[in-house]
């Protein structure tokens, strides 16, 4: 979907929350393509006032809003921890290469 199908969204769930009131499910959705539209204060905004309505936070996904840079992702522990080992890899490899390179010269002086 483009961001002007979600803005399209925006406005009719806008619309639908003038008609039929205080209703939490229409607050979610419209919190939802805020936050595709990374207009994030303002999906925040609407889960909270979902959330104040009776929106289960258990049963439905909360949409992280601290980072408003949609290009950038920060890994999160498990990728970080594994970037490591693949690093840690990479040196030994390279090292081993070295050191048998090393020996070869050696043998052959």
């Amino acid at each position: 979907m483009s961001k002007e199908k979600y803005i399209e969204k925006i406005f009719a769930l806008s619309k639908e929350i003038k008609e039929q009131g205080d209703i939490w499910e229409l607050y979610y959705q419209r919190g939802y393509y805020y936050f595709l539209c990374d207009e994030n204060d303002k999906s925040k905004e609407d889960y909270k006032q979902a959330v104040s309505l009776g929106m289960d936070v258990t049963q439905y996904p909360y949409y992280t809003f601290s980072n408003s840079n949609e290009k950038r992702r920060d890994f999160i522990l498990p990728e970080k921890i594994l970037v490591f080992l693949i690093l840690i890899i990479v040196i030994i490899a390279l090292a081993f290469q070295i050191l048998t390179f090393v020996f070869k010269i050696k043998s052959i002086i």
